[in-house]
């Protein structure tokens, strides 16, 4: 039950339980003010949820900051879903990214993922798409559910990929360009939410002479995982299991039904 929003408060009991600061978030005698700055207390059996911004994480701290304020509430019913599957066999998106594309002009050839949390019912939206440059992309839209594990309560969903390949450019100024997450992002989790999306791209371009650019190969692959922290500490995870990567692109000319002459 959250603090109430105005009259006396205090630390102990004194002002009666639904006005008490160790009431709500836990703690042990002798109590301090300081022993309940968010998300820095020194006291393991204090959880001040992140989501209590009116409670400062550092500097000046009163009584007046806890008006209103609420512990995370388990239910007992916590609980993260499995990664999405297709066809209740293989999780997707399965193969992660898999194109091999050739063009007299630009070849360009890119895969996308990318994270977004619906809270509203209580998912985490994943929309996928492996594309080249002859058509414009369409997403793959699939969700993995949860129960009681909504950011309102101050849980944090967090996402990383973990990737393993190889890439080739060619050299000189043939070479093809590759773009990829960054490498301070691989195996690296961040912090999702309601509103942007948190995405990882992967492109090959070739766009000069007779060049190829390629991104991975067979047995070579992105693992994506899920990451949930509820207010409580407990954490929960599920993952995609390593899908193959594997993208190529070639400026060269493209040979008809009869091949070339």
């Amino acid at each position: 039950m959250a603090i109430e929003n105005s009259g006396a408060i205090s630390l102990g009991t004194a002002a009666g339980t639904n006005r008490s600061i160790s009431g709500e978030f836990g703690g042990s005698t002798s109590h301090s003010l300081s022993e309940y700055y968010r998300d820095g207390s020194y006291s393991d059996s204090i959880s001040i949820p992140a989501g209590e911004t009116d409670i400062p994480a550092s500097g000046p701290i009163k009584f007046s900051d806890f008006y209103g304020t609420a512990a995370f509430e388990a239910t007992g019913n916590e609980a993260i879903g499995s990664w999405p599957t297709r066809g209740g066999l293989s999780t997707h998106p399965s193969p992660w990214g898999t194109k091999n594309y050739t063009d007299s002009n630009t070849a360009q050839v890119t895969a996308t993922i990318d994270f977004l949390v619906d809270e509203t019912n209580n998912r985490i939206e994943i929309r996928f798409f492996t594309s080249d440059s002859s058509a414009a992309s369409s997403y793959t839209t699939v969700y993995l559910t949860y129960v009681d594990l909504d950011i309102s309560q101050s849980a944090v969903w967090e996402c990383k990929a973990d990737w393993n390949y190889t890439t080739s450019t060619g050299t000189g100024s043939d070479a093809a360009t590759i773009t990829e997450p960054a490498s301070n992002l691989d195996n690296v989790y961040r912090t999702l939410s309601t509103s942007g999306r948190v995405s990882y791209t992967w492109q090959v371009t070739a766009n000069s002479n007779n060049e190829t650019g390629t991104i991975g190969g067979f047995g070579q692959g992105v693992t994506f995982y899920l990451r949930n922290t509820d207010g409580g500490g407990t954490v929960r995870e599920a993952n995609s299991g390593s899908k193959t990567i594997f993208l190529k692109a070639t400026r060269g000319l493209v040979a008809g039904p009869g091949g070339p002459e």
